[in-house]
């Protein structure tokens, strides 16, 4: 048991780009604590009790006035609870909504993490394949015609159609039209992992599935992790009335209520004085001169038969490494070197391993010039063995 007070300690002398987390020194600390001070200005009487099972009714609301601002589907507070992260949620959605035996598909690669979530569940994960475009939707409904006729139960589908983590990619707009007609002429859940929506470089996000699909369809994943602060543990939900009922009527909801009422509060008084916007703006204007950055020195430095791609939102440049090469083995002479990375294997049900994730916000530009010439050194290295 580590006795660290976070996750995801820095080594001395070692670039971390497999840390995919905010720079803590762009946190809105300041607006924060204030927002935490008016929390507590009335004693605490909101924020302190058990919150109300789908979370605080202003924070929902306001939640739900800025997507129906933002996206091309009104949204409503009975549309909205609010979550203990994206995490919790998925756990949670999995243990509702998913029977023992069931089949949820997850792209190939996908966020490892998540690949954690599934696996503390009683049901079978298998991956869908992907390509520059996103999720092969045409592959998807093949498997749902050759479930249908094994009688197999495929419940779900995880996926990530904005600024996909590990890879960057952005699902095209007509696989996004295509995929949410399959998965309600199936009965097929989409749910959908929202997280980078607000962080775009180049131009604003491309519509939601949320916002394109029939009601039931979507169960869609927000959160306040990567644009405000991933301790305070504030996400959402945005799903059908009934579905959101489901979720807040559960056992684990009816005993404690809203999983982070304290910080739900905080993040709705933060909202309401009207600093977020300009917040995300700055990270927007940070982030995208460290993805630049990156994508430079990647450049200037990765050996021939690598590639890479620059991403338009989000935290990550994935790169594709020369064939021959795995990245799991790769990772001891690249720490060694004083960089790290994710490798593939991590997120990949078949261990494949012909690429790495870097994450690019939580450096300043000249740092990660120096991992990118650190990374192209070892790779250099690994090919000339």
């Amino acid at each position: 048991m580590t006795t660290a007070s976070t996750q995801n300690i820095a080594r001395p002398g070692v670039i971390e780009l497999s840390f995919g987390k905010p720079d803590p020194a762009l946190f809105p600390a300041v607006g924060l604590a204030e927002a935490c001070r008016e929390a507590l200005a009335d004693g605490g009487a909101e924020a302190l009790p058990y919150g109300a099972n789908a979370g605080p009714a202003a924070l929902r609301e306001r939640l739900a006035e800025r997507l129906g601002a933002a996206e091309q589907r009104a949204t409503g507070s009975n549309e909205t609870l609010i979550s203990g992260g994206n995490s919790q949620a998925l756990d949670q959605l999995v243990t509702l909504f998913c029977r023992p035996g069931d089949t949820v598909l997850v792209e190939r690669p996908t966020y490892s993490l998540a690949l954690g979530v599934l696996r503390d569940h009683p049901v079978v994960v298998e991956a869908l394949p992907f390509d520059e475009e996103g999720l092969d939707v045409r592959a998807l409904e093949r498997r749902l015609v050759e479930a249908r006729a094994t009688g197999r139960t495929v419940r779900a589908l995880y996926t990530i159609p904005t600024f996909h983590n590990p890879t960057g990619v952005s699902l095209a707009a007509e696989r996004r039209r295509r995929l949410v007609s399959v998965a309600a002429a199936y009965g097929l859940l989409l749910i959908e992992d929202d997280v980078y929506r607000e962080l775009w470089y180049d131009e604003p996000a491309p519509p939601s599935l949320w916002s394109l699909a029939a009601p039931g369809t979507v169960l869609r994943l927000g959160s306040f992790a990567k644009t405000l602060a991933p301790g305070l543990r504030v996400g959402w939900l945005n799903a059908a009335p009934e579905q959101i009922a489901r979720v807040a009527e559960s056992g684990l909801n009816d005993s404690g209520g809203c999983p982070s009422q304290f910080a739900a509060v905080a993040v709705e008084r933060f909202l309401r004085a009207g600093l977020y916007e300009a917040h995300v703006a700055e990270l927007r204007a940070a982030y995208t001169t460290r993805r630049d950055a990156l994508a430079a020195a990647l450049a200037s430095h990765l050996p021939a038969g690598c590639g890479f791609s620059v991403p338009a939102g989000g935290f990550f440049i994935w790169v594709s490494l020369p064939a021959g090469l795995r990245a799991s083995a790769l990772l001891p002479a690249a720490e060694a070197a004083g960089v790290s990375f994710v490798p593939a294997a991590r997120s990949h049900l078949d261990g494949h391993d012909g690429g790495l994730r870097l994450a690019f916000t939580l450096y300043p530009p000249e740092q990660l010039a120096e991992a990118a010439r650190r990374l192209g050194e070892t790779i250099g290295v690994a090919l000339r063995a």
